[in-house]
């Protein structure tokens, strides 16, 4: 799949978690919001060649451990908004999706560090 339909696939993700939040489902937006962070930042692995990536390619699975650690690089690239909007999407992970313990009010609070990840990847596809 190229970089552009992995991007709109993204894109319909996160309006899909908007939908789950005007509706009051907290796990499934909480679960469609952490995905859109996770491959945002398979995304950007890729695209700055972060040697996590090719770890993950050569073991065929991405683990939180090497999500962790590409958050991190990826911060002194796009500045601490990165790495926030990361560990937002793993508390929107545990949290709200597997735990069941967030408001839909405290999901729609952070989904814009969500969407402002988005619009990175948006950007370094362009």
């Amino acid at each position: 799949m190229s970089l552009d339909a992995r991007v709109e696939e993204l894109r319909k993700k996160f309006r899909e978690a908007i939908e789950y939040i005007k509706k009051g489902d907290t796990v499934q937006a909480a679960e469609k919001l952490y995905k859109v962070a996770e491959n945002a930042i398979k995304i950007l692995s890729e695209i700055n060649r972060i040697p996590e990536y090719k770890k993950a390619r050569q073991e065929g699975t991405w683990w939180i451990k090497l999500l962790d650690r590409v958050a991190k690089r990826l911060r002194d690239i796009y500045g601490e908004e990165l790495l926030d909007a990361w560990t937002t999407a793993y508390k929107f992970h545990q949290k709200g999706f597997h735990e069941e313990q967030l408001t839909v009010e405290e999901i729609a609070e952070e989904a814009y560090k969500i969407e402002d990840l988005l619009k990175i990847v948006e950007k370094e596809v362009k």
